[in-house]
């Protein structure tokens, strides 16, 4: 009895070791058919996704129904030709990382983090986190379950686009509340990185950084600045402003000082918008008529 024993025992763990070794080779392709999926996804290879899937191949999105690609997508026709177009019309991903991967049999999990642009509105839905659990079998992706930050990407898609004249005003909003922080976040989400401001043909122009540090200066020079829109012409993407800035410095101003004095000028503004962001401004201002008016003239 203790040989028999013995033996059960030692085949037992026999067992055990192989079906480990086993589950762990195969873990190691579930998560290599996984990954090859994910990039074929990721870049857009439609061929290489319809290889790669199962003919009963499911992919699942959950979140909000008001997104028109969540949802259940069952058979390889449905997913490249709806689910795939509808995401594609819906969503532009402006970045992306894989932070966590790992797969045990014919189960695959993926964590990170994206961000994106909803097309409808222009809006950014900033960075947000996903996840997805992949079943493969027989080096076939049998179903894809994706959960996102439902949330970022419905408030994204489903807000009501700035028009340009709410787009053009939040600049003229800061300008008159240049000590504003919420004017400030409204000011940076409403013009591109890459902004120009161009106030002559030196080619000196000034950056979105240098204008969020001439408000800083603004600020505490002309605590009572204000930047009244007068007129607002709007034709496509441009947007012309005439404006009334008026305002009372503490201080010299361009090395005069007006001892109190305050000043009224005439300012003019062409914006030129793309994807709901101000790309580039040119612009006058009567500076020397306010240097006049604090000289008392």
């Amino acid at each position: 009895m203790k040989f028999i024993r013995t033996i059960l025992v030692t085949g037992f763990i026999a067992t055990n070791i192989m079906s480990t070794a086993h589950a762990d080779a195969q873990s190691d392709r579930t998560l290599e058919i996984a990954q090859s999926f994910l990039n074929a996804a990721g870049s857009g290879d439609g061929k290489a996704l319809n290889t790669l899937m199962s003919d009963s191949f499911v992919w699942h999105n959950e979140g909000d129904r008001r997104i028109p690609w969540i949802g259940n997508w069952e058979g390889k026709e449905k997913v490249m030709g709806s689910f795939m177009p509808a995401f594609g019309k819906g969503l532009k991903v402006t970045s992306w990382s894989t932070d966590y991967s790992f797969s045990n049999a014919d189960q695959a999990v993926f964590m990170g983090s994206m961000s994106a642009i909803a097309n409808n509105t222009g809006i950014d839905t900033g960075k947000f986190t996903w996840a997805v659990r992949v079943h493969v079998e027989n080096d076939k992706v049998q179903s894809w379950n994706w959960m996102e930050d439902s949330f970022a990407v419905s408030k994204a898609y489903n807000s009501a686009p700035e028009s340009n004249e709410e787009i053009v005003q939040s600049f003229y909003d800061l300008l008159s509340n240049p000590a504003s922080a919420t004017a400030a976040k409204k000011f940076r989400d409403n013009v591109s990185d890459n902004w120009k401001s161009i106030g002559n043909y030196s080619g000196k122009d000034k950056t979105k950084g240098a204008f969020l540090g001439q408000m800083g200066f603004f600020a505490k020079l002309i605590p009572d600045l204000n930047w009244k829109v007068v007129e607002m012409i709007v034709e496509d993407d441009r947007v012309v402003v005439r404006s009334r800035a008026t305002g009372t410095p503490t201080g010299p101003f361009f090395g005069v000082d007006g001892k109190g004095q305050n000043f009224e000028i005439l300012t003019i503004d062409i914006h030129t918008i793309e994807n709901g962001k101000i790309v580039k401004t040119y612009h006058v201002e009567d500076w020397a008529g306010a240097l006049n008016q604090l000289k008392g003239k």
